[in-house]
């Protein structure tokens, strides 16, 4: 047992402790976070506990100091220390910080798992094994050349992102198994009803749809150049994993090998697979376009699994993946007449690198209504801008992710002028922005301004309405971003 009196005697630390390494890597911890599914308020902690480290000389402090400095109970601290300790992301050794009765203590240490490591963790998770994957030819397997995509470029059905997306759960830990929600629409007398159902396990989370768009992405490419080389075009392709993971997570092929990124691409492609989407009351008078939303029932089917050797001869895994035929049809008519923007969203990668579901969900919302000219409302109160951007969330989340989104990307020129009726109510002021608190430990921006995806975004208080209120309009960075869609056209 170590004897670590000197902490006590130069901080006054006493055990439990908490340290990182000299030469941790933090970015790489955060990306361990995310693929081991750690919960965003555990992430959290983490990182502000990294943080708070970085006061103290030799990156070890008690978890006295760590609460007292991040202001969350110690008790709280502790337990998500044990979270992570239980994902292979803490190690924890038994000290003494007492010179004299030398009482028994606990150190925390911030640890990234190395490759066996994660694999263990994440076949004890999940119980996948390689055993249970069919092998096949490397022939079968088709290639996705990485550099092609360096430029972040990302499709989506135009449909999919105005109405499905809208239908997935924003919450790790929901269970559902269904999902309805209406969707009223300028123009419309009725709204339209989406109901997502999970046909063999958990409904889709919004974030598995990074995977979802690199597979579409990828397809487009491929239909481009079998129709130039006037090859058929099929419906199932088997795409391997590594490159399909460093599309959606943004990361090195040579991250994208770990266990943890592998079985929790597979487990996303399982949850896009088994989930089916209904929708009624959606009649317009193009026809065509009614039709195509009807037909699409399904992203895509998961028809298996396999393996395959590269041409290393190491063992690696595909995914086979069937395309809806509707699907395929829509994107040959499109690259046949040159018109892939009008049925597709281009979007960036990056939408996708937020552990927030709400930013996710509002960048894809601000993209679309500025690509395809729809003019947003300029002002929302919170439940219509929910309603609108979120509807499957709760107002209690989307209130609390949404202010998280504007605090991440306020302006810091900003300058409130706080109505009297709000005042009270302002707990605290982070940067420029001021904060209520609807329930304990939850902050909501009751003043604020930040610009998000071309969007200057304004949050007050009307005293007309007697309400808090949200509003948008374009910002010069709208101008810039079609600049550079406009290019990659």
């Amino acid at each position: 047992m170590r004897e670590l009196f000197d902490l006590a005697e130069k901080y006054g630390f006493k055990a439990p402790l908490v340290s990182v390494p000299d030469d941790f890597d933090f970015k790489v911890f955060v990306r361990l976070c995310s693929s081991l599914n750690i919960s965003p308020t555990t992430s959290t902690v983490a990182s502000d506990i990294f943080i708070a480290l970085q006061e103290i000389e030799e990156l070890t402090a008690s978890l006295d100091f760590i609460s007292a400095r991040i202001n969350r109970k110690l008790s709280n601290v502790r337990h998500h220390l044990v979270q992570l300790e239980k994902e292979g992301l803490i190690s924890s050794e038994f000290i003494t910080t007492d010179p004299i009765k030398k009482r028994r203590g606990k150190l925390y240490k911030l640890a990234i798992p190395k490759g066996h490591l994660i694999a263990a963790v994440e076949s004890q998770k999940e119980n996948i094994s390689s055993d249970s994957f069919q092998s096949v030819s490397s022939s079968t397997v088709e290639t996705i050349n990485i550099e092609r995509y360096d430029d972040k470029t990302r499709f989506m059905e135009l449909q999919i992102v105005r109405y499905l997306v809208k239908a997935m759960r924003t919450n790790r830990k929901d269970k559902s198994s269904t999902i309805s929600i209406k969707l009223r629409e300028e123009g419309r007398a009725k709204p339209v009803l989406i109901t997502a159902r999970a046909e063999e396990g958990r409904l889709i989370y919004l974030p598995d749809m990074s995977y979802y768009a690199s597979a579409i992405t990828w397809l487009i490419n491929h239909i481009s150049e079998r129709l130039n080389e006037s090859e058929a075009i099929g419906e199932t392709f088997t795409l391997p994993l590594e490159p399909l993971i460093t599309m959606a997570k943004d990361i090195p092929v040579s991250e994208a090998s770990a266990g943890g990124y592998i079985n929790n691409a597979i487990q996303s492609l399982q949850r896009l697979s088994a989930t089916t989407f209904d929708m009624r009351d959606f009649y317009d008078s193009n026809k065509d376009f009614i039709v195509d939303i009807e037909l699409y029932y399904k992203l895509f089917r998961l028809e298996a699994i396999v393996t395959y050797e590269d041409s290393k001869k190491v063992e690696k895994k595909a995914a086979v993946i069937q395309f809806p035929r509707s699907t395929v049809k829509s994107i040959v008519a499109a690259v046949k007449e040159r018109r892939t923007l009008n049925d597709m969203l281009l979007i960036d990668s990056d939408v996708f690198a937020t552990k927030n579901e709400i930013e996710i969900l509002f960048g894809l919302w601000a993209r679309e209504h500025l690509l395809s000219g729809r003019q947003a409302q300029q002002l929302y109160a919170w439940n219509e801008l929910r309603e609108s951007v979120a509807p499957s969330s709760s107002l209690n989340e989307f209130k609390r992710k949404f202010s998280n989104m504007v605090l991440a990307n306020s302006d810091p020129s900003y300058r409130a002028k706080i109505h009297e009726a709000v005042e009270k109510r302002i707990v605290k002021q982070v940067g420029t922005c001021h904060l209520s608190e609807q329930r304990k430990g939850e902050l909501i921006v009751e003043y604020g301004r930040a610009t998000v995806q071309g969007y200057l975004i304004n949050i007050g208080y009307s005293p007309d309405q007697g309400i808090p209120v949200i509003a948008f309009r374009r910002d010069m960075s709208a101008l810039h971003i079609l600049g550079k869609l406009e290019d990659r056209r």
